[in-house]
């Protein structure tokens, strides 16, 4: 360490501190010679010395000295080592291997580079975590996370290079050979995994939908792949518990093959039904691990009804049409009032598009829907009767003063509470095209809430566009304006696609179809999770006033098909309650929740399944084109196998491997080191003492 005195001012500041110090010396000891007759003048000049010390210090911090201290510091390269901990590693013929020998022989390569390297060792799947155990695991393999949280966390050191070993398969995230040009560093691959021809046959896509109703058909399609077992015969089976609902015999044409294939499934059973597709050949396999998919449905009794009722014709009709029907669980059927009555036995929400109208006011249809209390969302429109609207005490007053209608762009209610959008947080209808709404005042009741504002030539107002109102125990949506089908074709244009609209009129119509639960707890979480994910659970527990409270316990007991009972516990959040459950093998699981310590302990009961995760099967002959590219666009090394010594040999005599040189400056304010001014303080009281030895004084 090198240890060096700098000042906040010019050292030349020294010269005058000298001069300063000499004169107030000379002016003590040798101004008009008073002390020669005293004491001899080599004790003078000891004194006068120890005199001038001590004043040229106390001068000399005035400047501000400060030591500095500079360090030099060797930095090793740093070498990453990045390990893919997917199951695909494992679930090859040499499964053997790396479960038991090679994490062992890869922990001995890492010690052999420690000397050398700086060794920062991640494991990737899913997710990106520090190594600590291959286990292999996880249940998806996710190259760009990885590529991600090095450039995040790696991308600004010097001299860094990274190792990393997979066996080049990925089913998330984009494909790594375009994103590691970017990384910035070498990166070195080592091919994991079997990369020799295989023969094989897996199911490779699987997709149903995950709502079914009773006495219906069920679709699934089923995609089998097949390597190398030309001219040779599969069997397709599909079963619900052990009863087999179908067989299919497949012949295979190539030697890589694949098939995808519709079939229809009687769902008669309701409830949450687990089904099996298994596939299987007379012949010896490369493994049996990815014969076999699981799909989960929630069978339902039947669909819920929405009419959408109209005197004339829109193309908002027909938008709203098609996005109900992207709902599975919902039907839609259109009634011109016109020519047909609405069966309301069967009506689950009635949508009346610019009706009462101008044409007919249809009073005898609003006093049938009051009477069986069915939801209804209105839309006004230009071809909208306002009196006749005002007239009908639905918790809405319109200005009918004039009948102009004017553009209005959507203006999203940040306080509105009854539901989620997934365009809320991007605001994307306040981009979209302006719908027609009327003009004037829009009065609503006390009980109603608003969605979105009108938003007239840019200027922001607190006219309602969309509201919800409850008349008589019964919920009424309102869409003051026509022309929402200028949102769904816009929303294709922006995204390619209509999800943002379908959203906006599902989430509307699941507020209004839905009967008001007053349960005191209610549980919330998802049908079906894959083996290998976190079972998420939220609860909300509501007093008898019906307000959100979390100040009591709530206990989870869980029983598996084998009748094994875990007992868990919800953690309190803010305001409601939240468990996570990790690590639950496969199958069906029913639940109680159970409150303690209320004076009347509730209690409610559920199921969910936890279906085979098959993704990492879906491809078990390593691909070692994924590693090279990797490797040679980086100007890494491409190592075909684990082969310890020679990687070893290689960043031993690696042109990364020179350490660098740096320089750490750390600096000390002179005033607090301890000796200095202990020294000071001897001087001070060395001369005092001397003083006082030889003059007496």
């Amino acid at each position: 360490m090198d240890i060096s005195l700098v000042t906040e001012y010019s050292l030349w500041w020294i010269l005058p501190i000298f001069l300063l110090s000499t004169a107030i010396v000379y002016r003590l000891y040798f101004y008009k010679q008073s002390l020669i007759k005293e004491i001899t003048i080599r004790k003078i000049a000891i004194l006068a010395s120890l005199r001038f010390l001590v004043v040229f210090f106390l001068l000399f911090l005035l400047i501000g000295p400060r030591i500095r201290y500079q360090k030099r510091i060797e930095n090793k390269p740093v070498l990453i080592i990045a390990h893919d901990n997917s199951l695909s590693i494992k679930m090859g013929q040499d499964s053997s291997y790396y479960l038991n020998q090679y994490p062992s022989d890869f922990n001995e390569l890492i010690a052999s580079l420690q000397d050398d390297y700086d060794i920062r060792s991640l494991s990737f799947g899913k997710k990106v975590s520090a190594l600590s155990k291959l286990d292999f695991n996880a249940p998806l393999t996710d190259f760009s996370s990885l590529f991600q949280f090095v450039k995040d966390n790696f991308g600004n050191l010097e001299n860094v290079q990274m190792l990393l070993a997979s066996d080049g398969l990925y089913n998330s995230g984009a494909n790594p050979r375009y994103l590691s040009s970017d990384m910035g560093m070498p990166i070195h691959t080592i091919q994991l995994g079997d990369t020799a021809e295989i023969k094989d046959v897996s199911i490779y896509f699987l997709k149903s939908n995950r709502i079914g109703f009773t006495n219906t058909k069920l679709p699934v399609k089923v995609g089998i792949k097949a390597l190398n077992f030309r001219d040779k015969k599969l069997l397709v089976e599909v079963r619900n518990k052990a009863k087999i609902l179908l067989q299919d015999e497949i012949n295979i044409a190539g030697d890589n093959f694949y098939l995808e294939k519709d079939y229809l499934l009687d769902a008669k059973q309701k409830g949450l039904q687990r089904y099996n597709v298994k596939v299987s050949s007379a012949f010896d396999e490369y493994t049996l691990k990815n014969n076999t998919a699981d799909f989960v449905v929630d069978i339902l009794d039947s669909k819920r009804k929405i009419v959408v009722a109209f005197d004339q014709y829109h193309p908002d009709i027909a938008a709203i049409k098609s996005a109900i029907l992207e709902n599975s669980n919902l039907h839609c059927e259109l009634v011109n009032l016109n020519q047909k009555q609405i069966n309301f036995e069967e009506t689950n929400l009635i949508i009346l598009y610019q009706i009462p109208s101008k044409n007919k006011n249809y009073q005898d249809l609003f006093k049938q829907i009051e009477l069986v209390k069915t939801p209804a969302l209105i839309f006004v429109g230009a071809n909208s009767d306002l009196n006749v609207l005002n007239s009908l005490n639905l918790g809405v007053r319109l200005n009918i003063e004039n009948e102009y209608y004017q553009d209005a762009v959507y203006l999203e209610n940040q306080n509105f509470s009854l539901f989620n959008l997934q365009s809320r947080e991007k605001n994307i209808f306040e981009k979209l095209p302006p719908v027609l709404t009327p003009f004037g005042d829009i009065n609503l009741n006390n009980e109603s809430q608003i969605l979105a504002y009108q938003k007239i030539k840019g200027v922001d107002t607190k006219y309602p566009l969309i509201a919800f109102s409850s008349v008589q125990d019964r919920n009424v949506g309102w869409i003051f304006g026509e022309g929402i089908w200028r949102w769904k074709l816009s929303d294709f244009q922006l995204f390619d696609s209509n999800i943002y609209f379908n959203d906006f009129v599902n989430r509307i119509i699941q507020y209004l179809a839905l009967k008001e639960r007053k349960d005191q707890l209610i549980i919330r979480h998802d049908k079906d999770f894959s083996e290998g994910s976190q079972v998420e659970i939220q609860a909300e527990l509501y007093n008898k006033s019906y307000q959100l409270i979390n100040n009591v316990d709530l206990q989870f007991i869980l029983t598996n098909e084998n009748g094994n009972i875990y007992n868990y516990q919800f953690s309190r959040n803010e305001n409601d309650y939240g468990l996570t459950i990790n690590n639950l093998k496969n199958g069906i699981y029913n639940y109680k929740v159970q409150t303690a310590g209320l004076s009347e302990n509730l209690e409610r009961s559920g199921e969910f399944i936890v279906r085979l995760n098959n993704v990492e099967s879906k491809h078990l002959q390593a691909d070692p084109m994924v590693l090279k590219q990797i490797a040679e666009s980086t100007d890494g090394i491409y190592f075909n196998s684990f082969d310890s010594n020679k990687i070893k040999t290689h960043f031993q005599n690696n042109l990364y491997k020179k350490s660098t040189i740096s320089y750490e400056t750390n600096y000390g304010n002179a005033v607090s080191l301890i000796y200095l001014l202990s020294f000071i303080i001897i001087l001070m009281i060395l001369e005092w003492f001397l003083r006082k030895y030889w003059l007496g004084n």
